[in-house]
């Protein structure tokens, strides 16, 4: 990998970056007030932070995200709630609903699932289904 694309992969005010070929099992990770995650390879389990979630086109994650903001270019198997902002990239699929604010949807992008943007920041977070039994 080139230097410039290196140093461009990964931002400062990322807090946690969990890299290509790695993959971590968790009944939920959760960070600190305006953390930031960077997710190159897999997460088996729920995101909840209040920052910036960036699924790279190699990363996966099987559980539900709610986030404060979101830019997917990954695979999502679960629902995903971002408080203000989503943008699936072209490479994006998401299997599950979704809740946000507002989204940008790219081409080629494959959706699977329910979406309903509020035009402001969204307060309730999705029901979870296997709780309802």
């Amino acid at each position: 990998m080139s230097r410039s694309r290196q140093s461009s992969r990964f931002d400062a005010s990322t807090s946690t970056v969990i890299g290509e070929g790695f993959t971590i099992h968790a009944a939920s990770l959760s960070g600190a007030d305006n953390g930031s995650m960077r997710v190159d390879g897999n997460v088996i389990g729920n995101i909840d932070i209040s920052g910036v979630l960036n699924l790279s086109d190699t990363g996966f994650v099987d559980g539900d995200v709610y986030v404060g903001s979101a830019r997917i270019a990954g695979r999502v198997l679960g629902n995903i709630q971002c408080k203000t902002a989503l943008h699936l990239t072209s490479t994006a699929e998401v299997m599950g609903d979704i809740l946000t604010g507002s989204i940008i949807i790219d081409d080629g992008v494959v959706l699977h699932g329910f979406c309903q943007t509020q035009g402001m920041p969204v307060v309730p977070k999705l029901a979870n289904p296997s709780a309802q039994d």
